[in-house]
């Protein structure tokens, strides 16, 4: 019977260095899928982003017409709208601890589906009431949106890159200022309201399908654990982050309700006022998307938020002085470079200062103080007011007073915190 001839011999280490390149390979081509997939989760978290607060700026204009169409008197108008502020800022509280227990997903699923079914009832509701009703569901289910995306966005970006991360959820809000509002009202002067509520609705049906697919979990159910609220109130660096947040809201509710007041007194059209806001959204949005979105990660997040705090005054002491459009544009424009240069910085050291056990609960407190800056600068209109009437001292300069303190507060305790780190690494 011939032989059967023999196969070449391979040496063993030939083929255990074939085998090994074969699993480098396996590796990354493993870790290239991974990439690809976390990138597209994190691009999924950003479309969250930008149609929970598309959402908000969409309905700024249509909300307070639309309950009065219902029949709502002025008192129940002022209560319809602001019962979504109200519940979304004790919300945030309650999200931002849940989701340090279940994760980031739940609360980011449950809070589209339920602000999706909130706006499909809209056009359905047969007086004030029901309406003041589905307000409050609104609002209960975006408070569970914004504290979920802005903790799963500080989980995914690497610490040397947050800042970038983080100017890329601020131009993303600054998107829908500058879309949502004017879309609104040409959208309800053409089809009428009910139009506009399907709208918002089916965006948020169409992000909650990728979003239950493709989101995962940044930690495991291990890693998860409880943590006091109080002991992250008294984290410094985290109190530099919430203070800035509420002097940044805290002006923009200002900008909110005078400047167009301040636009009437010189006889600007509405469509003049609203491109004063156009071109402080732009300004950000600009900021935030270009190579300066990343200063914070290069210089430092104090240093970055102390830039922006400080053109953030200047930018109001400006708009208090101005009586024409186009320096009151460039003023507004001023405005929203500060913002930009502010809004990642601040909200990079938040992520920066926890961590995946504790970012829940952090980004909660810091979205209901988010929502407190807003709600006290628009509540204080009529002792902003009076106060320009006694004493002719502008809103925009107390703003600007605000924006000051909040200034002078990080700069004092970012000295204090860089003295004392100092000292304990000599020892």
């Amino acid at each position: 019977m011939p032989k059967v001839p023999n196969k070449p011999n391979v040496p063993n280490g030939l083929a255990h260095l074939a085998s090994l390149a074969d699993l480098a390979r396996l590796r990354k081509m493993i870790t290239r899928t991974a990439q690809t997939q976390s990138r597209f989760a994190l691009l999924v978290v950003y479309a969250v982003v930008f149609v929970s607060f598309f959402d908000n700026h969409s309905l700024l204009p249509i909300i307070a017409p639309y309950a009065k169409s219902l029949g709502a008197s002025v008192a129940l108008v002022g209560l319809i709208v602001g019962a979504y502020s109200a519940v979304n800022l004790f919300g945030n509280l309650g999200a931002g601890y849940w989701m340090d227990r279940v994760g980031r997903k739940p609360p980011l699923i449950a809070g589209l589906a339920i602000v999706g079914g909130a706006l499909a009832l809209y056009p359905f509701a047969a007086d004030p009431y029901a309406l003041l009703a589905l307000r409050v569901v609104h609002g209960f289910g975006a408070a569970l949106m914004s504290p979920a995306s802005l903790a799963y966005i500080g989980d995914a970006a690497s610490p040397k890159a947050r800042g970038r991360a983080m100017a890329f959820y601020g131009a993303a809000i600054g998107l829908t200022v500058l879309i949502g509002p004017p879309l609104a009202g040409l959208l309800r002067d053409r089809f009428g309201y009910a139009y506009i509520f399907a709208m918002l609705s089916a965006l948020m049906f169409l992000v909650v399908i990728p979003a239950f697919l493709f989101v995962g979990e940044n930690f495991s159910r291990l890693e998860r654990a409880s943590t006091s609220p109080w002991r992250l109130l008294q984290n410094r660096r985290l109190g530099l982050a919430y203070t800035s947040a509420f002097c940044l809201m805290f002006s923009l509710g200002g900008l909110i309700v005078f400047l167009p007041f301040t636009g009437q007194t010189l006889g600007l059209s509405s469509s003049r006022v609203g491109m004063l806001f156009a071109s402080f959204a732009l300004a950000a949005i600009i900021v935030q998307a270009l190579p300066f979105g990343r200063m914070s990660d290069r210089w430092g997040r104090e240093r970055a938020m102390m830039l922006g705090l400080a053109l953030i005054a200047l930018s109001l002491f400006a708009l208090a002085l101005m009586q024409q459009w186009e320096t009151l544009l460039l003023a507004m424009f001023a405005y929203g470079v500060g913002f930009g240069f502010l809004f990642p910085a601040m909200t990079a050291l938040m992520a920066d200062e926890t961590t995946p056990q504790t970012r829940g609960t952090a980004s909660g407190i810091f979205t209901a103080v988010y929502s407190l800056g807003v709600t006290v600068g628009t509540s204080a209109a009529g002792a902003l007011a009076w106060l320009q009437q006694t004493a002719q001292i502008h809103p925009f300069q107390v703003a600007a007073l605000v924006v000051l303190i909040g200034l002078a507060w990080v700069v004092v305790n970012a000295r204090r915190i860089a003295f004392k780190s100092e000292r304990s690494s000599q020892e």
